[in-house]
């Protein structure tokens, strides 16, 4: 399996390559180089977003499926979307189609954006086949989670749509089987586990405190807490290496805890 670049790798060779464009081509005028070399920055650039293929591929089709909603009609939209009430019907294929969906296009790029971020650790770290496996059964699971909530805790049948369950499922495993990997998504190099702890912190405050924000985030909780099953549907090594990524984990959170009460509270 070809390992999928991480992103402190990528960076530094992308800047390497910027400041030493000039001189590049300056050797290029004296004959030195060949003038595709002033590309290679495009070259590093195209190679780093299209090499994680699983990823990649799930992007582009949440990005037609989005344009491809664009012209549908109402009704059929509407009967793409998830309902509880759909868990037990023969309308539970919208579990599926609804994880192609989007509101707008900000929820489009910003579950993009964060498919793109924590799909590659996953794919580094598991491949392409068990990355699809993560993000469908986090997907189907989340979606089952949210609905059995709706319909036996809160009462409510409101649709949900968008591909957040199955990327939280790909958050909660970035986390757990690579937490130290560097990501600059927040433009500062900081531990993906950060970033994934910032994500369920605000789910479970979303929980706590309801608001109308439009986001569903006992889907959320669903995906991340879809790991815990789809651990069994990979290799003893690989489960192994997770739970220990949790203990890592949760430990940190531990240390993180303390420091804060201690002195900053």
């Amino acid at each position: 399996m070809e390992e999928v670049e991480s992103e402190s790798k990528f960076v530094w060779n992308f800047l390497l390559k910027i400041l030493l464009t000039p001189i590049t081509l300056i050797l290029v005028l004296f004959g030195k180089k060949e003038f595709k070399e002033l590309f290679e920055p495009f070259r590093l650039l195209f190679h780093f977003i299209f090499e994680a293929k699983t990823v990649i591929i799930l992007i582009i089709a949440n990005i037609g499926a989005y344009i491809w909603s664009m012209f549908l009609p109402d009704a059929t939209f509407n009967s793409l979307m998830h309902y509880p009430s759909d868990l037990f019907s023969v309308r539970a294929y919208s579990l599926i189609t609804s994880g192609f969906l989007h509101a707008s296009l900000e929820h489009l790029l910003g579950n993009m954006l964060a498919l793109f971020i924590f799909g590659r650790v996953v794919e580094r770290k598991f491949g392409a086949a068990k990355t699809a496996l993560i993000y469908f059964g986090a997907l189907i699971i989340s979606g089952i989670f949210s609905s059995l909530i709706d319909t036996f805790i809160t009462g409510s049948n409101v649709p949900g749509l968008g591909a957040s369950g199955a990327i939280m499922g790909l958050v909660a495993a970035a986390m757990l089987i690579d937490p130290f990997y560097i990501t600059y998504d927040l433009i500062i190099p900081l531990p993906i586990m950060i970033d994934g702890w910032i994500a369920i912190y605000a789910d479970i405050s979303g929980v706590i405190n309801p608001t109308d924000d439009g986001i569903g985030h006992f889907a959320h909780i669903g995906g991340y807490l879809s790991v815990i099953i789809l651990l069994f549907l990979l290799h003893k090594e690989e489960r192994d290496k997770m739970k220990k990524g949790l203990i890592v984990n949760l430990v940190s959170l531990a240390i993180l805890g303390i420091i804060y009460f201690l002195f900053l509270s």
